[in-house]
């Protein structure tokens, strides 16, 4: 028992020492990850007006993360008024305009056989989201997307000429007859420029 004793307490000592000389305690392999930094994040933002109705106002929040494996997820979270309760078609549009709403271009669908027409190709372009819930005169959106990145790539949303959101004046029903005119969402209600934040 004496000998067990002696062999605790050195390794305690040899413990104690080696802490001294690294100026920090000792990480075994499974601390590791517990105590590495936070992920990198990129934020942006839209603020959101109404294309024809003053009264519709809102905001948008993106953040950007790494998986462990590396792939990038885009978290959006959309607050929205002024629209009546239903739902509501929000996509991501090839440039970051919004005077008028038409500028915003079609749907964000980078790529060599690129397809931004609202309709076709829907709902597979890279700028396709779920629908905005409106109840109680309050729209929200929370989703998560791999098919966009807020950092430089070839999905970024901050391309040559940027992109916009796009608020749709009806659900997107994703086009299940595929193409067909409105299916996506039809006209424009509310748009908002993505601007990097930090």
């Amino acid at each position: 028992m004496r000998g067990f004793t002696s062999i605790r307490a050195l390794f305690l000592l040899t413990a104690v020492a080696a802490t001294a000389l690294l100026g920090g305690p000792l990480l075994f392999n499974n601390d590791v990850e517990a105590t590495s930094a936070k992920p990198h994040r990129v934020r942006a933002k839209a603020e959101l007006a109404g294309c024809m109705d003053d009264s519709i106002r809102g905001s948008a929040h993106l953040v950007e993360e790494a998986t462990e494996e590396g792939v990038k997820t885009v978290r959006v979270r959309m607050r929205l008024r002024g629209l009546a309760d239903g739902k509501y078609a929000v996509h991501l549009h090839e440039t970051a305009e919004c005077t008028p709403c038409g500028a915003a271009g079609g749907h964000f669908d980078p790529g060599p056989v690129g397809l931004p027409s609202p309709d076709g190709n829907h709902p597979f372009h890279m700028g396709d989201l779920r629908n905005l819930v409106v109840k109680n005169g309050k729209g929200k959106l929370d989703t998560v997307t791999t098919r966009v990145t807020l950092s430089d790539g070839p999905l970024s949303l901050f391309d040559d000429n940027g992109s916009a959101f796009i608020v749709h004046v009806n659900e997107d029903t994703y086009c299940p007859e595929g193409e067909a005119a409105g299916c996506a969402g039809g006209g424009r209600a509310a748009c908002g420029i993505i601007q990097l934040s930090h």
